[in-house]
């Protein structure tokens, strides 16, 4: 968490629903403890536990609320992933909404590799994913698109070009621009 200022709100308002006198050593604790993770997730978390919680949250409590959500992304975007597989597979191009996914998959061998992934495959494939999902999704991504096999056969082949890009996810518009496509 980096809003010190929220922070303290919401420190403040655990405090005050369970009788806890905010001390310094207990804020500068629980901003320790939030400090790795985004406003946003911090804000849910702390709504969550002034609903949900009927006792002053431990750390613990938080980074478990925390993590979760993060497990959570990373479930929704391999379901993304074999949404994809199923109906474009690997000859086309594709840029995720999400650029980890599109890092993630270029890690795990590229989109065409996905084409290659057999159904008794997939549940570990899973895992793989959702771990290095996990691990890229603090870094900044780069990969803005996944050529398919239709382009990488054609680049070999002194065809160069871009074959459109199949856009997934939700402002298709900017990925495209991003995509250096329009």
């Amino acid at each position: 968490m980096k809003d010190a200022v929220k922070f303290k709100e919401f420190m403040t308002v655990l405090c005050e629903i369970h009788d806890k006198r905010l001390t310094q050593l207990l804020s500068d604790l629980y901003w320790k403890v939030l400090e790795p993770f985004d406003d946003e997730d911090c804000e849910r978390a702390f709504k969550e536990l002034v609903y949900d919680c009927k006792f002053f949250p431990k750390p613990a409590e938080f980074i478990e609320i925390l993590r979760g959500k993060k497990q959570d992304q990373a479930t929704m975007a391999w379901i993304e992933v074999v949404n994809a597989i199923k109906r474009i597979g690997p000859y086309q191009s594709v840029n995720f909404g999400d650029p980890v996914i599109n890092s993630v998959l270029e890690f795990m061998g590229g989109w065409p590799a996905t084409g290659d992934w057999l159904e008794d495959e997939l549940k570990w494939k899973q895992r793989e994913f959702e771990r290095l999902y996990g691990i890229m999704q603090g870094r900044e991504a780069k990969v803005k698109y996944l050529p398919g096999i239709c382009e990488t056969s054609n680049d070999l082949k002194g065809f160069h070009g871009r074959d459109q890009v199949v856009c997934l996810g939700h402002d298709e518009r900017k990925q495209i621009a991003e995509a250096g496509l329009i």
